[in-house]
């Protein structure tokens, strides 16, 4: 009984943490002002969501997004590689690769940053390759992590087994593997997306002009003293990652629900 309570409690207690912030971001989205004496908010209005269509930085939350999104794709295929040869080859120093992978979860951002500017700026490469590249070095721990973990548990044996019956590799990969492991994928996905579609300082250090993103963005507005337009580009900016979750996830569930039937 006491096991119970307590469960509940821990539960109101998250549920609490995770919903009050929200409730109040949504209630300063559509009120300008809120003073201390008055029980509910006054002052409806839409000018934040007005102010943010209007200055298309809805433009650059898309073009953050899709950027954020091909880095996360990236990431979970080299991961998915990295994962698959670690898992089948029996190596000395095994223990020792794996180890590099988790290096960026270290350092310190605004050091890599420092050598790397100085680094990309005497390569010939663009700004925005360079960015891609950094985005790809800090997201790379998080997704090869979570599919490394998959691999750890469920190994390559059913596909090694679907090979020695006549299947090609990518049969073997998309009928055995991927139903197997779309959810590790999916994981690793989300989260090198997340470590990505946060970045402030890599774009602010690194790219231009073209390369603004909505953290860049969004920032100058949270630490404004309007409210209103803080509320609205927060809401926004946790928007466009929602919506990116949960298509992942239902591609992902649409997957394995095939899998069940077949």
């Amino acid at each position: 009984m006491m096991k119970k309570f307590f469960y509940r409690v821990v539960l109101f207690i998250i549920f609490t943490f995770l919903i009050l912030p929200m409730l109040s971001m949504l209630i300063w989205s559509f009120f300008s002002n809120w003073r201390a004496i008055d029980i509910l908010p006054s002052s409806f209005t839409f000018a934040g969501f007005n102010y943010f269509f209007a200055s298309k930085d809805w433009y650059i939350g898309i073009k953050s997004t899709i950027f954020s999104m091909e880095v996360a794709l990236i990431a979970t295929i080299i991961s998915i590689m990295v994962s698959r040869f670690l898992i089948s080859t029996n190596i000395k120093n095994k223990n020792t690769l794996e180890s590099i992978f988790y290096l960026p979860m270290l350092l310190p951002v605004i050091s890599v940053c420092l050598g790397s500017h100085k680094l990309f700026l005497q390569s010939p490469i663009s700004s925005t390759f360079a960015l891609l590249i950094l985005h790809i070095y800090f997201s790379l721990p998080y997704a090869f992590k979570m599919t490394y973990s998959y691999y750890s548990i469920w190994g390559v044996e059913e596909e090694l087994t679907a090979r020695g019956l006549g299947a090609s590799f990518w049969q073997a990969f998309r009928y055995i593997n991927l139903p197997i492991y779309i959810q590790g994928y999916i994981g690793s996905f989300i989260m090198a997306f997340i470590i990505s579609y946060s970045q402030y300082f890599i774009n602010l250090f690194i790219g231009n002009h073209n390369n603004i993103n909505f953290s860049m963005i969004m920032t100058p507005y949270i630490a404004n003293s309007n409210r209103n337009i803080a509320a609205v580009y927060t809401l926004m900016y946790i928007f466009y990652g929602v919506v990116v979750m949960m298509l992942t996830s239902l591609m992902g569930k649409n997957i394995a629900r095939k899998k069940s039937l077949s």
